[in-house]
């Protein structure tokens, strides 16, 4: 049986800067990737960046050193 993993889904007010964060993280593996938007956050973006938990804080620099402004923070269980 398939447990659910808490994943951090950061959600954006445009789809540039889902892309913005997308360019951003290129380089390197494992800090997550863009996913359509969970039915449970509202945003006016249709995508949203999914990533483990342990790596928001290098996601916040991330997004500070390329200027990307997030909507919100959230914690959703997905099927892993």
């Amino acid at each position: 049986m398939r447990k659910k993993i808490p994943k951090l889904i950061i959600s954006f007010e445009t789809t540039t800067q889902v892309m913005a964060m997308e360019a951003a993280c290129k380089g390197d593996l494992g800090l997550g990737r863009v996913i359509p938007l969970p039915t449970q956050i509202s945003a006016n973006c249709g995508l949203a960046w999914c990533a483990d938990i342990c790596k928001r804080e290098i996601l916040e620099e991330k997004m500070a050193q390329n200027r990307i402004v997030p909507k919100d923070f959230h914690i959703i269980d997905f099927y892993g």
